[in-house]
């Protein structure tokens, strides 16, 4: 239930931030790429550091402390644009915060879900919690986009508001305690250790740079969407609601095929599949001008990235020892805050060429680094905790049942 509600801190806030965006820079591709570069950047500078925090903390205390962070911050948000006291540059500012609290959400909460169901059922973990996200990222979608309609931002950013205070008495009934790094030492020097030993495991350097490139060109479509409802499909905030609850579908859809056959599934092949499935859809969904098709072909690319997403991030994982688990984590966080970058550019050249041309690029860079990464990625290795090695999952069908 907690997870239901938080949701909204998801795409829905993207969404609504966005629209905010464009409505105080009169309409502007540009400021939509600047407010994508400063989440990231606070996304990227605090992501580390959050997979410290997760490996030396109880994962619960910590999600609690981000929750009411981002609760206060909502009602800020909403007080200040119902008063009409917010500036442009104040948006952007609270873009950078919210970055450095996405970054701890994440990695705390896929570090959180180990501790839950351990690692044999941890793709159904991460599914069950992506499925728990849906409904709001559905119907809280086309809420917010009716609420932007019919009264303005501020009754969005209320409804943001209240979602995530209900979803915070909802942690405090978990009782899980997963184990923790007991070290004392300093904060900043085993952040430094954490990415020291994933530059040398070969595993994790090749899911993240896969991860960069799959967020600079693909992801980044998100940020993007308010762009594509109201300057390119010419719709309202409504029509923006239909597209974010398309895109909760779509993930809807992938993260169930995910926690049906997830754990029985080659792992390192469902990335492959599903990022070319993304490259594809992406570069449909860049030249539809109907939103019925718009709607579909964003629910198809969401699903086919948040499948690869979430095998990618359970690798992440599974190829990682205990106490490093919660450092390996903050990669993808990091990975994630190259999206910035990716919406940066589509914002920024997007307002000279167009946003389509910049998304369908996106879309064929994605499968083009995809064909080019298939050995790399289909021979990822796996961590063995009862013989602290490396095995290679591909080398007999007997490895796929032991460790599957």
């Amino acid at each position: 239930m907690s997870s239901t509600f938080a949701a909204v801190d998801m795409t829905v806030r993207m969404a609504v931030h966005g629209w905010l965006i464009l409505e105080l820079s009169n309409d502007s591709e540009f400021w939509i790429g600047i407010y994508a570069l400063l989440l990231g950047i606070g996304q990227f500078f605090f992501s580390s550091l959050a997979g410290t925090l997760a490996d030396r903390f109880q994962r619960r205390n910590l999600l609690i402390i981000e929750g009411t962070m981002s609760t206060s911050i909502a009602l800020l948000m909403t007080v200040t644009i119902y008063f009409e006291v917010l500036d442009l540059w104040m948006a952007l500012a609270v873009a950078f915060v919210i970055g450095c609290l996405r970054a701890t959400r994440f990695t705390v909460i896929n570090r959180f879900i180990y501790d839950i169901v351990g690692s044999q059922r941890l793709v159904n973990g991460v599914s069950l919690w992506r499925i728990s996200t849906t409904p709001m990222m559905i119907g809280g979608a086309m809420l917010a986009g009716a609420l932007i309609e019919w009264a303005g931002i501020w009754a969005a950013y209320a409804l943001i508001t209240i979602s995530l205070a209900i979803s915070l008495p909802f942690l405090s009934l978990i009782h899980v305690t997963g184990s923790i790094d007991p070290s004392s030492g300093h904060l900043l020097r085993q952040t430094i250790e954490g990415l020291k030993y994933t530059s040398r495991n070969p595993s994790l350097r090749v899911l993240f740079t896969v991860s960069v490139v799959m967020e600079m060109l693909g992801f980044a479509f998100l940020v993007m969407v308010p762009v594509m409802a109201k300057n390119v499909l010419e719709v309202d905030a409504l029509g923006m609601g239909f597209l974010q609850a398309g895109i909760g579908t779509g993930m809807f859809i992938g993260t169930l095929f995910m926690a049906t056959k997830g754990d029985s599934l080659n792992k390192p092949r469902i990335v492959f599949l599903n990022a070319l499935g993304a490259g594809i859809t992406l570069i449909a969904f860049a030249f539809s001008r109907s939103l019925p098709l718009s709607v579909f072909l964003a629910g198809a690319v969401m699903a086919f990235l948040n499948a690869y997403d979430l095998t990618l991030g359970v690798l992440i994982q599974l190829v990682s020892p205990p106490n490093m688990r919660g450092r390996a984590v903050s990669l993808h966080s990091l990975a994630i805050s190259f999206t910035a970058v990716g919406g940066f550019i589509m914002g920024g050249l997007g307002s000279i060429v167009g946003v389509p041309i910049m998304i369908a690029t996106g879309g064929t860079g994605i499968i083009l680094n995809t064909l080019f990464r298939r050995r790399a990625i289909l021979t990822i290795h796996e961590y063995n905790q009862h013989t602290e090695t490396f095995l290679d999952k591909s080398i007999t069908a007997k490895d796929n049942t032991d460790h599957d």
